[in-house]
């Protein structure tokens, strides 16, 4: 009997420490669900919640932006360790209506501004809306790349009758200019730029100028052509080209052209017809050979017969000068029969007429 109240008594003991233990953790067991839930969502891009705990069941509070993103956060809490159920009270946003600002009415002239340079397309100024806007912004982008185009429109009420069409007909021809600057003012077109020749200049002349016929408007145009020093520096590195692959040949200690020399001197003649506005200066070289005087003598006769030949194939004989240098510039040691070979030669060079 003893015996037995011996071990009643040790058992109670045991669930009466067993219960001040488990009182004594609870509040330690609760914060640490709290804080790994808690850091779950923070993971998971969620900090828009709060935890809140009982026990093993933890409640979550907020408001979330979306109904997909309210399920996520209770999953993610669901699947903390030691997380019992989940009691999810988050909210979802409702979404609001975007405010669209209306367009100032502009009681200034109604203007915009397209600006190209070194690749670069700005368009500054006034839209009617945003489709117009778009249009403009999208046919510069196709021609320069997004990066390139700047876009500082606004949207200001109040354009003219065929003003969309006159705005959108300059853009569409931004591709065409090398530089411009256009400022259509109300009905007025101002438009200044270069293009790569006269045929597109034509080109786009008419392709802008036919909407603004349709809705009376006025226009200015500038649009230049590159100086010729463009095809200059092209028939130059024909000429050097050519040159560098062939020779004129020359009968020897003569300035008789030999005719093998023909077809390439036709190909020159080619290459001089197609930069006129450019003068070209023949140059007459000679190897060490011989004396000094008798060399710039037979290099100035070699290069007269290279001119006398391209005049008879109808170039202007006011383009072309001959000048000989004899032996003062070689390219090559005057020591070896190839280093002789290569310093006699004939030099064409290119300048543009005035300069």
């Amino acid at each position: 009997m003893k015996k037995t109240v011996i071990l009643l008594l040790g058992a109670v003991m045991l669930v009466l420490l067993a219960w001040v233990c488990l009182g004594r953790h609870t509040p330690a067991i609760e914060q640490d669900l709290v804080t790994r839930t808690d850091d779950s969502l923070r993971a998971a891009g969620i900090d828009w919640s709060s935890v809140g705990i009982n026990g093993r069941d933890v409640i979550l509070t907020g408001s979330a932006p979306s109904e997909a993103l309210k399920n996520r956060a209770g999953e993610i809490a669901h699947n903390v360790y030691g997380v019992r159920t989940v009691d999810n009270r988050i909210t979802v946003e409702k979404a609001s209506a975007a405010v669209v600002p209306p367009p100032v009415t502009s009681s200034a002239p109604y203007e915009i501004n397209f600006i190209k340079n070194k690749g670069v397309i700005v368009v500054s100024g006034m839209v009617p809306d945003e489709e117009t806007r778009t249009a403009i912004i999208e046919m510069a982008r196709q021609h320069a790349g997004a990066d390139k185009v700047q876009d500082r429109l606004e949207i200001v009420s109040g354009a003219p009758v065929g003003w969309r069409s006159a705005a959108e007909a300059i853009a569409a021809k931004l591709d065409q200019f090398i530089r411009m600057n256009a400022t259509l003012v109300d009905t007025d077109l101002r438009l200044a730029g270069v293009v790569d020749s006269a045929t597109v200049r034509t080109e786009v002349e008419q392709a802008i100028s036919d909407p603004l016929s349709k809705g009376q408007y006025h226009h200015q145009y500038d649009i230049a052509v590159p100086a010729p020093v463009v095809a200059a520096n092209s028939c130059q590195q024909q000429f050097d080209r050519l040159l560098s692959e062939q020779k004129i040949h020359f009968n020897t200690a003569s300035a008789e052209i030999n005719p093998e020399s023909y077809p390439l001197l036709d190909q020159l003649v080619r290459v001089a017809s197609e930069c006129p506005e450019a003068n070209i200066e023949i140059e007459g070289h000679t190897d060490s050979r011989g004396g000094e005087q008798m060399n710039m003598r037979l290099s100035q006769a070699r290069a007269e017969s290279v001119v006398n030949y391209l005049v008879s194939k109808g170039i202007a004989a006011n383009r072309l000068s001959a000048v000989g240098y004899g032996e003062s510039k070689p390219i090559a040691d005057n020591k070896t029969e190839a280093g002789r070979a290569k310093n006699r030669r004939i030099e064409f060079n290119v300048n543009i007429q005035g300069s």
